[in-house]
């Protein structure tokens, strides 16, 4: 400054500690006070209504107006929250009025919201060099929330200096879980705002987690395949930090208390949060300790294990799935449905509505005939690849026919291999009854007009024997089928 006042060079928007007559400045959202070196938060120009009706609106409104990105006074903003979460569980209307009991816990709360602007930290987290820095975790939860702080411990000559860093607390779920469950939540979002701080201050901490459940701790230091919640978050517990840093501490000194349950601003001004907890100023040796076990209320979240011994024989294929659907059109028509819905679903193409065309159609046969190729039997189909060559168009199996140099169709001409499915035997019904109930040989010539079945006339047999209409114009069948039986029974 007095380099620029002798070239007299006059700075402008410029502010630093020590001037005088200098108000305070606004900075990411802070106020700065230039005299004192501190950060306090802004008080909010809304009204805070501690003589009107408070709605749900008027709330959500007063709780947003508070900005806190580190988080030193949320012991103080837990309430309102509270409030919030309790408006919507009963279901109260934006600008409905609050219960009379509500309305009395928001009241003493906002009766001393101008003390907000006493609630400060010093700019500076140390002033000078120091020997060693150690970064302190505290996690803590009850009924109402769960919440983490950070305090930073730096010592220089014998002289020990706490500074509050950081600090978030959050209201409870609706669901209520279990209280040792919120800790978990606790110790998570302190794992998380420890690696943020890290990275931010570009040191290398020493880290210490503190918190006052042996139940958590038995979880985080125990390597149990534990229940999905909690095993999810004691992984991310476990990626963030290391499982020895973490520490057993007493719960009337632990600082986490305060912001997991509500209070008002003058009890934060009056309470240990600024400086932290007394110990934490004693040499190492002073500080808590107790051996982390594993109690039984941890054991509850230990899935049980089921023994179960599996002995399939059969294979159920995936085509099996479509006898749902009784006729072969209907299963055809169902698949280009899905079809469509599939392509229905990709991002950036056109929808389709209308009624299915003839190439959806012709698609879904196709798709269903893959399907069909696909569970035949790879020990079968060799038997037929030694003495039939096959040869494959659009992924699907064919085989030529003897007619070549005919001027048949083409699909005459080389015949789709469909193997016994029991698509196929749909498909063999469908022919029959479309033929008028016409018997094995009519329905196998007009199959052989685009596909070729192994041992095509015995699955037709076998097919129309379960056709009551056309046994019952067949009766020599029948008594051909009571012949074999009555043979059969006289070997026997």
């Amino acid at each position: 400054m007095q380099i620029m006042n002798t070239a007299s060079f006059e700075l402008r928007s410029w502010a630093h500690t020590g001037i005088k007559h200098l108000e305070s400045r606004n900075v990411l959202g802070l106020k700065w006070d230039t005299k004192t070196d501190e950060f306090y938060c802004v008080h909010p120009e809304a009204d805070m209504g501690i003589s009107d009706t408070i709605s749900k609106r008027k709330l959500l409104s007063i709780v947003n107006s508070i900005y806190d990105p580190t988080g030193f006074t949320s012991p103080a903003t837990l309430l309102p929250k509270l409030l919030l979460q309790e408006a919507w569980h009963n279901k109260l209307n934006w600008d409905e009025e609050l219960p009379p009991d509500m309305q009395k816990r928001y009241q003493r709360w906002a009766k001393h919201f101008d003390l907000i602007e006493r609630c400060r930290i010093p700019h500076k987290l140390f002033y000078g060099s120091f020997e060693k820095a150690t970064l302190h975790i505290f996690t803590d939860a009850s009924a109402h929330g769960y919440a983490c702080c950070a305090f930073l411990r730096c010592e220089e000559e014998g002289e020990v200096k706490i500074s509050l860093v950081s600090a978030k607390a959050r209201v409870a779920p609706v669901s209520r879980p279990t209280i040792p469950r919120l800790e978990l939540l606790g110790a998570a979002i302190g794992a998380r705002i420890a690696s943020t701080i890290k990275e931010a201050l570009d040191l290398s901490l020493e880290t210490y987690f503190w918190m006052d459940s042996m139940v958590v701790l038995g979880w985080i230091t125990n390597s149990e395949p534990w229940k999905t919640f909690v095993g999810n978050r004691v992984k991310e517990i476990r990626e963030l930090t290391n499982v020895e840093d973490w520490r057993f501490v007493p719960r009337d000194v632990n600082p986490a208390d305060i912001p997991s349950r509500p209070c008002n601003w003058f009890e934060l001004l009056r309470s240990q949060w600024w400086e932290g907890p007394k110990w934490l100023y004693e040499p190492p040796e002073f500080w808590p300790y107790a051996e982390i076990t594993l109690p039984e209320e941890a054991l509850v979240e230990i899935p049980k294990s089921v023994a179960v011994n599996l002995n399939i024989n059969t294979k159920e294929c995936l085509g099996s799935r479509f006898l749902y659907f009784s006729s072969y059109p209907r299963i055809v028509r169902m698949t280009a449905w899905i079809l469509r819905f599939c392509r229905n679903m990709r991002v950036n193409s056109d929808k389709l509505t209308k009624e299915l065309s003839y190439e959806e159609i012709q698609r879904a046969e196709e798709a269903l005939i893959r399907l069909i190729q696909s569970e035949w039997p790879s020990d079968i189909r060799e038997k037929y690849t030694q003495t039939i060559q096959f040869y494959e168009e659009n992924k699907i199996l064919k085989v030529r026919s003897r007619l070549i140099l005919g001027e048949d169709p083409e699909d005459f001409v080389r015949l789709t291999v469909l193997p016994d499915h029991p698509i196929v035997r749909r498909l063999i019904d469908y022919i029959h009854k479309k033929l008028h109930h016409a018997g094995v040989q009519t329905t196998l010539s007009h199959l052989r007009e685009r596909f070729w079945i192994p041992r095509g006339r015995r699955v037709v047999r076998e097919v129309l024997k379960r056709c009551i209409t056309w046994l019952s114009n067949h009766p020599d069948f029948i008594q051909d089928i009571k012949a074999l039986k009555f043979d059969l029974d006289i070997r026997r």
